[in-house]
This record gives C-alpha cells, sequence and structure tokens, in this order.
C-alpha cells in the first residue's frame, strides 16, 4: 500500500532544502563579489570569475541574475533600504539625526565603501545612491528654506548632494574622523546655507 503521509511531509522537506541551497548558493555569490570589489570595479568582473571563486557553475548563477551587475545592484539596493530603514528607525518623525545615521554607515564602511560609495567622486546617477537620494528626500524634515517654493527642490537637491558628497570623501578616506565630527560639518553646513 502507497504511504500517502511520507508524500504529504515531502513537499514542505524540500522546499526547505531548496530554500537553504538558495541561501547558500546567494550568500557564497555574494561573498565572492566583495572579494572581488576589493580589486576591480563591477564592470570588470565576469561572471567566469565570480563562479570559479565561489566554487559555482555558471548555470546556477544564471539561475538567480542575469549578469554581475544585477548582483550588484540587488546587494547595494539591500543596503541602502537598510540605511533608510535605521534612519526611519533613529528618527520618528523629527527629522535626521546624521550623528547615528553616519556610525551606522561607518559601523557597515566596507560594505559602503564597495557597493555605494566606490567609485572615487561621487555619482548621484548610480542607482543605490540614487535610492538612498530619493528615500532621505521622505524622510527629510519640512525646513524653512530660503527659496521660493518653485525652488525648494533644487536647494534640497543643492543641501543633499553636498552631505552626500561630505559622506563619499569620508568613506573613501576609511571613516577616519568620528561620526560626531562629521556630523557637526554637515549640520553646520546646512544652518549656514538654509539661514541665507
Amino acid at each position: 500500500m502507497l504511504d500517502l503521509h511520507h508524500f504529504s511531509e515531502n513537499p514542505q522537506n524540500a522546499q526547505k532544502q531548496e530554500n537553504q541551497r538558495t541561501r547558500l548558493t546567494k550568500r557564497l555569490l555574494r561573498e565572492s563579489l566583495l572579494e572581488l570589489l576589493k580589486e576591480k570595479p563591477v564592470e570588470h568582473i565576469t561572471v567566469k570569475e565570480l563562479c570559479e571563486l565561489a566554487e559555482l557553475n555558471r548555470s546556477t548563477f544564471y539561475a538567480y541574475y542575469n549578469n554581475v551587475p544585477a548582483l550588484y545592484q540587488e546587494m547595494g539596493g539591500e543596503l541602502a533600504q537598510a540605511l533608510l530603514d535605521h534612519i526611519r528607525a533613529i528618527n520618528q518623525g523629527g527629522g535626521v539625526d546624521t550623528a547615528p545615521m553616519l556610525a551606522y554607515i561607518r559601523d557597515n564602511r566596507e560594505r559602503f565603501r564597495l557597493l555605494v560609495y566606490r567609485d572615487e567622486y561621487l555619482n548621484a546617477n548610480q542607482p543605490v545612491q540614487r535610492q538612498i537620494i530619493e528615500g532621505y528626500f521622505g524622510l527629510a524634515p519640512e525646513l524653512a528654506l530660503p527659496c521660493a517654493p518653485e525652488e525648494r527642490e533644487y536647494f534640497l537637491q543643492y543641501l543633499y548632494m553636498g552631505g552626500t558628497g561630505i559622506i563619499h570623501r569620508w568613506v573613501q578616506n576609511e571613516c577616519g574622523l568620528p561620526p560626531e565630527q562629521v556630523a557637526g560639518l554637515i549640520d553646520a553646513l546646512v544652518r549656514r546655507a538654509v539661514s541665507g
């Protein structure tokens, strides 16, 4: 007689094993990509060398991603979202407290350096930086800005890009200054710009 109980449990176990296998595979690919990013930009990393480092075959890679930049974008997007979630959690409607945000970046500086602030100069069109900019605008307090209402978007972009440029340089310099000092610099520059 056929044991139906065995078949009813098997799909769950198979799915659990598949989920574990997927997580392990993605973790190996992510760790390997971070290692390769220490040596060269994502544009020069091939699927072949990524798979060799991860000890996976290329068909496994293509089961999850179309190309290396897609994996890079996913990792950067998740890091950007984690930063925005952190900012939202520490700033319950009272604006944005810069020092804890910078402490979070410092504590994860290697990932931020490799995935977000990787270029020598700030590139606001890079998708991960764009995600942070747009998310940050959504969290920005309603500032009294010294500009006409139709100029507000431009003024906020100016303020944000200046602050982001400072953070970018700070990360490129291995977060050498304390977060509180960098936060004070950013806050002082914003206050000076806003006061007109």
